[in-house]
């Protein structure tokens, strides 16, 4: 039996898409493996979201194409195809619309042929079965590319417009994950709060036919735009309070500055930004993540000094912060107001050391808390098990016996900036 091993980077997605991929190649007689050097031949699920991923990647395909057949799949083939015919010639490669044709990829890159397929397709593979990068967490990609046309955005040219995927074969995948015994069900996209605009559907018609499922779980809503979260309001406001919905959103804020957001083509001001979140944390006791560009093209300093402030007023719990960096095709990449690279790793540093502060005060406020959270997943690096409550906070409890996948009753003792700390009750 030939076998082969898989790395995969980027977006939950990708991850969705590895699961794809390894399940196929299961069912086509070919056999995981942890230990490279043991590989037949070596899957590497790609992405190009950022520049040093970017570089981090293409560092790996040129040792990897050396040594053993290579297919590599996603993002960086369907947007930087030259770049592989140039450095990896016999690489197969797959675009992101073509995962389902996995197992070609393998036949032909074992049989030393070349196979490209990176073509447009708007069908999803109708596969509903994955082996599970976590047991408990069954990912459900809901819809691939999006609306949008941010100006610093390679994934838009990457995955092109929005297709949703049906509610019928979601709910079919989500009803396999529970019977498999996972307890929580990830909504992925690109923009979630889209979901359905192009079927005539919509997200809280999702939500309300997966909650209906009698299993005991969870749902993460993933990532939306605040354009598309306005659309929905008031339903996605009740299904945040739904017992098997997490009250957790990643609404991405990118700048403080209006007018930094009108160069990056997004579609809000600060203040429908600042409105949504009020409208949400009225009623929910929401954990709330974000994203943040600093220095995009022609930021100043009052631009950089609103984003602070506005991380004063809002107090996310978590912030993903990214120094902007050119990325192929996008239209920032053509400005002319590119800020030296000294200035964007200042504001990279004073942000960081914002946020650390402001996720240690959110979790402060936890301390004290009694309530219910759900056992998923050892630490790697402790004897710790983690768990989950209501509001996605992320709960370190010392000790390893835990049974995953049960409910237990917490007192939060402690806070670190990532993790509460929690002890049994």
């Amino acid at each position: 039996m030939e076998k082969f091993f898989v790395e995969t980077f980027g977006c939950t997605a990708n991850t969705s898409a590895t699961e794809l991929m390894s399940h196929l190649l299961h069912e086509c007689g070919y056999e995981k493996v942890l230990d490279v050097s043991k590989a037949d031949f070596v899957l590497i699920n790609t992405c190009v979201v950022k520049a040093p991923t970017e570089s981090k990647i293409k560092n790996l395909l040129e040792k990897l194409y050396r040594k053993t057949p290579l297919i590599v799949s996603g993002c960086l083939p369907q947007v930087m195809v030259d770049w592989c015919h140039q450095t990896l010639p016999q690489a197969a490669l797959l675009g992101v619309d073509h995962f389902g044709e996995i197992c070609q990829a393998a036949k032909s890159s074992l049989e030393g042929k070349s196979f490209e397929l990176i073509t447009r397709k708007k069908d999803f593979c109708d596969e509903i079965l994955r082996d599970r990068d976590r047991p408990l967490t069954g990912i459900l990609e809901i819809s691939k590319g999006c609306t949008g046309l941010c100006a610093y955005c390679i994934v838009r040219i990457a995955k092109g417009p929005l297709v949703s995927k049906s509610t019928y074969q979601i709910l079919q995948e989500a009803k396999i994950a529970l019977a498999e015994g996972c307890k929580e069900l990830w909504l992925t996209a690109q923009d979630t709060a889209s979901y359905g605009v192009d079927t005539n559907t919509s997200l809280p018609h999702l939500l309300e036919s997966l909650v209906d499922l009698p299993e005991d779980f969870l749902v993460r809503i993933g990532m939306m735009n605040v354009d598309y979260a306005y659309r929905i309001l008031e339903p996605l406001k009740y299904f945040l309070q739904h017992p098997k919905v997490y009250s957790f959103l990643h609404i991405p804020v990118q700048s403080g500055s209006d007018s930094v957001l009108k160069k990056m083509n997004r579609k809000y001001t600060i203040k429908e930004f600042k409105d949504l979140v009020e409208h949400l944390r009225k009623e929910i006791n929401l954990t709330l993540s974000t994203d943040i560009i600093v220095g995009f093209p022609g930021e100043t300093d009052e631009d950089f000094e609103r984003t602070l402030q506005v991380l004063d007023e809002i107090q996310f719990d978590v912030v993903n912060i990214s120094k902007y960096g050119d990325r192929k095709g996008t239209e920032a990449s053509k400005s002319k107001e590119k800020l030296p690279t000294e200035i964007i790793k200042q504001r990279s540093v004073a942000l960081t050391k914002k946020v650390h502060k402001m996720s240690l005060a959110r979790n402060k406020n936890w301390i004290g808390w009694d309530g219910t959270a759900l056992a998923l997943r050892r630490d790697e690096r402790s004897s710790a098990t983690l768990l989950r409550n209501k509001s996605y906070k992320l709960i370190a409890v010392d000790n390893p016996t835990l049974e995953l996948g049960k409910w237990y009753n917490i007192r939060i003792t402690d806070a670190l900036k990532t993790r509460l700390v929690g002890s049994l009750i």
